[in-house]
């Protein structure tokens, strides 16, 4: 009776895998909001703590107009995109249950595809519509196509959405990586004889 319960347990984990995983498209889009929803509270959180800083998370202002990239406010984007897209990939490999890293990823290119729609919302139909410059959010392809941009801004950009996707598949390690252990302490419990489970 244990022998058959082992077995089949050992069978179910290795198959549900094949069941359920790869792109999660629900569990991305709410590590989506995770993210969102982390850049816009350290972002202000930085801006009402340490304006000092020169955080600047685009080159360019709610009027269009493109800016001087400073390296510190740079360096501080940076670290706060890769932080906030951390938890956006933590979010979606715990939600999704397994592949964690793919679905991290997916976060990120769910975030660079809005990022790509509001800003040709803005370009096509006007500035008014493209939300993620008027709240302060990314808008990288705004800054890339504005003009008269510069090496500074196109690197500022590349660096942003460099971070984006190196926090959002190193997130959903880290989430996988706990559903892995649980999926270890299920498999562990399924094989000791039904005494040692007393």
């Amino acid at each position: 009776m244990t022998t058959s319960y082992v077995r089949g347990t050992e069978t179910d984990l290795r198959t549900v895998k094949d069941r359920f995983g790869g792109i999660d498209t629900p569990a991305a889009l709410g590590g989506l909001l995770a993210l969102i929803g982390t850049l816009a509270f350290l972002g202000a959180l930085i801006g009402a703590g340490a304006g000092e800083l020169s955080y600047q998370l685009n080159a360019i202002d709610i009027d269009g107009n493109l800016q001087e990239i400073e390296v510190l406010g740079l360096v501080i984007a940076g670290l706060v995109v890769l932080a906030a897209s951390f938890v956006g990939g933590w979010v979606a490999a715990r939600m999704a249950r397994f592949d964690g890293v793919m679905n991290g990823i997916g976060v990120a290119i769910w975030l660079l595809l809005l990022v790509a729609v509001f800003a040709a919302l803005g370009a096509f139909v006007g500035a008014e519509f493209n939300a993620f410059q008027r709240v302060g959010l990314p808008d990288w392809f705004s800054q890339f196509s504005a003009d008269d941009v510069t090496a500074g801004v196109i690197v500022g950009g590349v660096v942003g959405i460099a971070a984006l996707f190196i926090g959002a598949a190193l997130g959903g390690f880290v989430g996988d990586a706990y559903n892995r252990r649980v999926d270890a302490a299920i498999t562990d419990r399924a094989v000791r004889p039904a005494e040692d489970l007393r």
